[in-house]
């Protein structure tokens, strides 16, 4: 791929979400012109992270497939596919609601033969600066005892770039155990040493979850939606060169000299790392629109 491909695709929008979840109320049909159905879902929390709760966001279907969720009955678990995540900041109640635009869902069964999805990938640049040698921030952390944390922020150009649309914000966050006996890639320094400024272009790959925060003074409890990291090729970093100004004088290129090999390189036999999350689980087939009057559900 050309440079400019891949500038391209990197100042493009990836926004994807394709997540197990349960409807905890009746769908909802909103009068409108295009057809459009709400529900509002349930997606559990990790099996790991005693942080972390579930996750309630309000599931929206708009036009032909709105007809599949407002058919579906209250504590039907389903499978959203291809969705757009976004995250809304509740001026009055001082939280962040979430919402999911999906093109259709399918009917999904909870139990052991079909375990929970929960995949996100987002694309957009870096929003925070902050030094790993600080000991003031609080985006990357070490304990004594081997875990390491590293959080940033992305910003996404959901809608188009105007002066009026501005990105929307995403938290993300890894953890690695030097301890632990299966060790994957360690996401956490890669963040502190590549992603630790504003505007670098990336894609990440992780899950959807809520972490859950109490006040110790005040007692007030907060809940701040996240991207978790934890799995391979969760992170996809692209140094880009810009191109040469049409008024500066092209240069015979030098001679290349040999690589330099950094130690404790990160993304050094990346393939061979053992995945932290569960193997992915082949996604049933999706549902459409049916032509005719019979309810999948």
């Amino acid at each position: 791929m050309t440079l400019k491909g891949l500038q391209l695709i990197l100042n493009s929008t990836m926004n994807f979400i394709t997540v197990s979840a349960k409807a905890v109320d009746k769908p909802e049909s909103l009068k409108s012109k295009i057809p459009c159905t709400v529900c509002n879902v349930e997606i559990p929390k990790p099996a790991f992270g005693k942080s972390y709760v579930p996750v309630y966001a309000q599931l929206k279907i708009w036009g032909r497939n709105a007809a599949l969720l407002a058919g579906v009955p209250q504590g039907q678990h389903l499978l959203i596919v291809d969705g757009e995540l976004l995250i809304n900041y509740n001026k009055e109640t001082q939280t962040n609601e979430i919402e999911i635009k999906a093109r259709t869902i399918a009917p999904y069964h909870d139990g052991p033969s079909w375990p929970p999805i929960n995949n996100v990938i987002l694309s957009g640049r870096t929003f925070i600066d902050f030094d790993p040698s600080d000991p003031k921030q609080r985006n990357y952390r070490a304990t004594d005892s081997g875990w390491i944390f590293a959080e940033q922020r992305l910003a996404v150009q959901n809608k188009p770039i105007s002066t009026n649309n501005y990105p929307d914000i995403y938290s993300f966050k890894t953890v690695y155990n030097n301890n632990a006996e299966y060790r994957g890639t360690n996401y956490a320094n890669v963040i502190a040493d590549m992603l630790n400024r504003k505007n670098v272009p990336v894609t990440i790959k992780g899950s959807l979850v809520r972490e859950e925060s109490k006040n110790p003074e005040t007692g007030d409890v907060r809940h701040y939606p996240k991207i978790l990291l934890a799995d391979k090729n969760a992170l996809c970093v692209a140094k880009l060169t810009p191109e040469p100004s049409q008024n500066v004088k092209p240069t015979k290129p030098k001679a290349q000299s040999a690589p330099t090999v950094i130690a404790d390189n990160p993304w050094k036999d990346s393939d061979n790392f053992p995945s932290l999350a569960p193997d992915p689980t082949p996604v049933p087939a999706v549902a459409t629109a049916p032509d005719t009057s019979e309810d999948p559900f």
